[in-house]
């Protein structure tokens, strides 16, 4: 049993389905969490945001057009808005407030407009309304605010976020104040979290969970992938690349569907096809046997939720021809075989192991 190093947590997180967690492929940034995030969250056609005291509703159009209506808890329209979409410079906004003209303005270059971006603008214009007539308007990070305005932190203020996709997807997240055992200090702690569900044709088929105070996430979805995941074990690149919340929540949880049927799927087709394909389609759950049952070399680990990983790891290298050692953790370069096995490894010490998930309510 060897031990990952270096770049290869990494790499692996891509493959355990993080969407905008790894900095091997791209730094997060304001309005941009990737390539993959934006295209899984693109397929989502409704995005709906609970605040404490409005509701905003933010649809896609097939042409990729995106429309907010905001109203109070009663249902009385305060806010519509408009953003029509060109390419990252051209984007522009139309906004109206209830009983006031309609306004336009251009969008802000470099950032990819979402849905649950929309739902927060049209909730922030509303509470500067006061403001609008007598000053102009700035970004300020990623929202339109009158300029000099006090910053507001929109994200924090929603209670909940319901998304639907296309092919019968949906997710939703909220906040509670919950407790659980600690994924830091194995005690009993109580906090902020925020649960998501998602469900496949409105039976749930997954969930997650975050603690901002611990920034531990975690997750579980049966037959598929479960696992845990905080700041410690993404310190090789830098802790957490942005601050996860509602809308990536429930995009994630596509994410791990999406991902892992496919890698199930790739398993499935693999053991039909021999050679490099049928290598990769075996990535994430090798059917061997074990040599030396435990962690060799690192015995102290026998009796941790990682205990799993080792025992995988060596039914893995059980079957290789030659036989892989904990050497052949530098050999990856030379024979896909040994690292096949490592990355598996990688996958499950990243991910928490044989984590079991606190459900809570």
């Amino acid at each position: 049993m060897g031990i990952p190093r270096g770049t290869w947590v990494t790499s692996v997180l891509t493959l355990t389905g993080i969407v905008g967690v790894t900095g091997s492929v791209w730094s997060a940034t304001p309005g941009d969490r990737g390539a993959t995030y934006h295209a899984l969250e693109s397929r989502a056609t409704s995005v709906t945001t609970t605040f404490p005291d409005a509701v905003a509703i933010a649809d896609r159009a097939a042409d990729g057009h995106l429309s907010t209506r905001l109203t109070d808890r009663a249902g009385n329209e305060l806010v519509r808005l408009r953003v029509d979409r060109g390419d990252a410079a051209t984007d522009s906004l139309e906004f109206t407030l209830a009983g006031r003209q309609a306004r336009r303005a251009a969008g802000r270059p470099a950032m990819r407009t979402t849905l649950d971006w929309s739902s927060e603008q049209a909730y922030s214009l509303w509470k500067d309304r006061d403001a609008l007539d007598h000053a102009p308007l700035e970004w300020q990070d990623t929202l339109m605010r009158p300029a000099g305005a006090r910053r507001r932190d929109v994200k924090g203020e929603a209670v909940q976020t319901d998304t639907v996709w296309l092919d019968g997807f949906s997710a939703t997240v909220s906040r509670k104040i919950g407790t659980h055992t600690s994924y830091l200090t194995g005690r009993q702690t109580q906090g902020l979290v925020f649960i998501s569900r998602f469900k496949k044709d409105d039976v749930e088929i997954g969930s997650s969970q975050w603690w901002p105070d611990e920034q531990a996430f975690a997750w579980s979805f049966p037959g598929l992938t479960e696992g845990q995941i905080d700041a410690s074990r993404l310190k090789r690149i830098g802790g957490w690349t942005f601050t996860p919340d509602m809308a990536w929540m429930n995009t994630q949880g596509l994410a791990f569907y999406q991902f892992h049927t496919a890698a199930n799927a790739r398993r499935s087709i693999s053991e039909k096809r021999p050679g490099w394909f049928e290598r990769l389609g075996r990535l994430m759950m090798p059917a061997v046997e074990a040599n030396e049952p435990g962690c060799d070399g690192l015995h102290w680990l026998d009796g941790s939720l990682y205990r799993p990983c080792c025992d995988d790891h060596d039914r893995c290298y059980a079957r290789q021809d030659p036989v892989c050692s904990s050497s052949s953790w530098w050999l990856f370069w030379s024979s896909w075989s040994c690292a096949e096995c490592n990355m598996m490894a990688a996958i499950c010490f990243a991910t928490g192991g044989s984590h079991i998930y606190q459900r809570y309510p």
